[in-house]
């Protein structure tokens, strides 16, 4: 890719820590292009976008406010000023929202999980009597194996259910300390939280604040279920930017049917089965998507592949440490390569590409 010859603005949104935004700032200052910190969280969005050739935003899962402000910042931007932006709508409206991905998944014809959405109790409960089990039930946003849990009976459905229509719904708790005394001190910290919040609500109708890192909207009033894909020791995520595929398999955590999230990996690539990549460059095409996150399972005796969830969003330097990737021909290309040096350069040559 040329550099800028153009004297072109990148606008790139800073979040407070960490996301692809500093490692997106070098090599945009490496190839010659000015970038504008841009808070796009602030006062006048749009009018600090003016200027810009395009806007670039790693807007994370959590907090849930993130995401209620970019979804509708970038599709205006996008779609009524014309600046391209990344992610694009195409890659990132249906992120951390493992209902829309459900959709479009099966809309698309992407394999996948069967997988069962209710948005009435009376309709889960009929279908529960009836399902095959074990099952895996999901809610629709969390990140590293949170808020999915394997269902093993009916009984356990039914109260996942119940819980799922009640008037509270599902909230993510934080975990307790390792060490039984350090957890029953937890458990009485908490409790005695609860006692002292209680006088505000009775009195003043004051809603006790959620638990830390949760989801300030409750999950309720739908019920996610997923065929379990048995006999998988190990997903395979495959990333896709652009031309290049990065590859590696995660293990599951001990004891649990969950990878994602455990922190063990292997990024040999002769240890990866190419069906993956391959089936990850077909959805990647019908997705139209910038840069995406497949994780991929292996179900029944063919050993089929089927994607499990997708994000746009992903660890940067696991990718990193690939010790190279595959094209769409399925040519290998030695290297590692930071992804954010892969969004520069493919963001880059579409601005180039539209002047």
């Amino acid at each position: 890719m040329k550099d800028n010859d153009n004297n072109m603005v990148i606008g790139v949104h800073f979040r407070a820590t960490g996301g692809f935004g500093p490692r997106w700032t070098e090599a945009l200052q490496r190839r010659g292009f000015t970038v504008k910190s841009l808070d796009l969280l602030g006062p006048a969005p749009l009018e600090q976008v003016q200027g810009c050739s395009g806007v670039m935003w790693h807007w994370p899962h959590y907090p849930h406010e993130d995401r209620l402000a970019a979804l509708p910042i970038l599709r205006v931007i996008e779609e009524h000023l014309r600046i391209p932006v990344f992610p694009d709508m195409a890659t990132c409206w249906h992120y951390d929202d493992k209902i829309a991905q459900a959709y479009l998944l099966e809309a698309l014809d992407i394999p996948h999980p069967q997988t069962w959405v209710f948005w009435r109790k009376s309709e889960a409960l009929a279908w529960c009597e009836k399902a095959c089990y074990p099952i895996v039930a999901k809610l629709a946003g969390g990140a590293s194996s949170t808020n999915v849990r394997l269902i093993h009976n009916r009984a356990e459905a039914r109260r996942h259910i119940e819980v799922s229509f009640s008037g509270t719904g599902h909230m993510v708790k934080p975990s307790f300390p390792k060490g039984w005394g350090a957890r029953q001190w937890a458990r009485l910290r908490r409790a005695l939280a609860r006692v002292v919040r209680a006088g505000p609500y009775v009195l003043l109708g004051r809603y006790p604040p959620l638990p830390d890192r949760t989801y300030w909207m409750p999950q309720k009033n739908y019920a996610l279920f997923q065929e379990f894909v048995a006999g998988n020791e190990f997903d395979t995520r495959v990333t896709v930017i652009g031309n290049r595929a990065f590859a590696y398999r995660r293990f599951n955590r001990p004891n649990d049917f969950r990878a994602s999230g455990s922190g063990n990996f292997n990024v040999e690539p002769s240890q990866i089965d190419l069906r993956c990549v391959q089936a990850a460059f077909a959805a990647a095409r019908k997705l139209q998507s910038q840069s995406m996150a497949f994780d991929f399972l292996f179900r029944g005796e063919a050993r089929e592949p089927v994607i499990g969830e997708i994000s746009y969003c992903y660890v940067d330097w696991m990718v990193e440490k690939c010790p190279g990737h595959w094209d769409d021909q399925m040519n290998w290309h030695e290297g590692h390569m930071w992804p954010e040096d892969a969004h520069v350069e493919d963001f880059i040559a579409r601005i180039e590409t539209a002047h």
